[in-house]
């Protein structure tokens, strides 16, 4: 059973959250109650450019500097949330990773169309690196969207020789804009936060038809996926996009990488988001990812 903290907070969720009809304009006026919050004092924010794109570092300061270093691409279904309104998930995970946190400032659409996030968010990872960032002690992650364009990363850097990372963390990423095959559930087992239609609305959005919502440079679970490092899938067992993240696992495995696959029992897209509102099932979830990137030794 989901707990109290978790049932309170989905029960506040408007039911038209992720109405499938809505346009980029409307998510972008929707996402803002939920973005934008309030830093930590503790949490140090610094601007920086990286390969010619606008990021920020995010540091813990109540500890010596760590050298775990976490390049996170963000979410905010690729048309809303630039990263000024994101800090607060930047120091939320330099708190919880227990690293230091880079997030790459990458452009959104429709403004920018496809492929200008993946562009951005490629060039930060390179500059990341040709800034003296030793690859051994870096994790590539994303939530939601963010999921599609770190492995966009990580297969863009694969493709320019350059050095992979220790792993890649998925926070209830996006998979497969394309969705052919979404969880669907009723009351306490839907999610609140997806619809197949609205994730399906962004990548239209994104792509602008200069590529099928299916094609692997966008929905990389149909990527060729050899040589890239460890993935760490953890899915919720509501979430709508579950199967694509199931689908990458497959994928992934027959492509030779090392995955580590989780299913967490009641949850839903984005549940470990819900940490700083001292959810037990968010908190488990990033002790579990702590312990994962602890046994790989990054």
């Amino acid at each position: 059973m989901p707990s109290r903290e978790l049932t309170e907070i989905l029960a506040l969720v408007p039911r038209d959250f992720a109405d499938p009809d809505a346009d980029y304009r409307a998510v972008r006026a929707m996402m803002v109650p939920f973005h934008g919050h309030l830093l930590p004092a503790y949490v140090s924010v610094s601007e920086v450019e990286l390969g010619g794109v606008r990021c920020a570092w995010y540091e813990d300061t109540r500890r010596p500097p760590p050298d775990r270093v976490v390049f996170h691409c963000h979410g905010g279904g690729l048309v809303s949330s630039p990263l000024d309104d994101y800090h607060f998930y930047g120091a939320m995970l330099a708190e919880q990773l227990e690293a230091r946190v880079v997030m790459a400032d990458y452009r959104l659409a429709p403004e920018h169309v496809f492929p200008a996030a993946h562009r951005d968010c490629a060039s930060a990872y390179r500059g990341l690196l040709a800034g003296g960032a030793d690859p051994a002690r870096v994790v590539v992650s994303g939530d939601s969207c963010g999921g599609l364009l770190g492995l966009g990363a990580l297969l863009h850097a694969r493709d320019e020789g350059l050095p992979s990372p220790a792993c890649f963390l998925s926070i209830s990423g996006w998979f497969d804009v394309s969705v052919p095959d979404p969880v669907e559930g009723r009351g306490q087992t839907r999610d609140p936060f997806l619809t197949a239609g609205w994730v399906r609305n962004r990548g239209r959005e994104y792509a602008a038809g200069q590529v099928a919502l299916d094609d692997p440079r966008l929905s990389p679970v149909y990527a060729d996926l050899s040589g890239l490092p460890p993935l760490y899938l953890p899915s919720g067992q509501y979430d709508t996009l579950r199967r694509a993240t199931e689908a990458l696992a497959r994928a992934a495995r027959d492509a030779g990488v090392a995955v580590t696959a989780e299913s967490w029992p009641g949850m839903v897209h984005g549940w470990q988001g819900l940490v700083t509102a001292g959810v037990p099932e968010a908190v488990a979830a990033f002790a579990r990812a702590r312990s994962y990137l602890d046994d790989l030794g990054v």
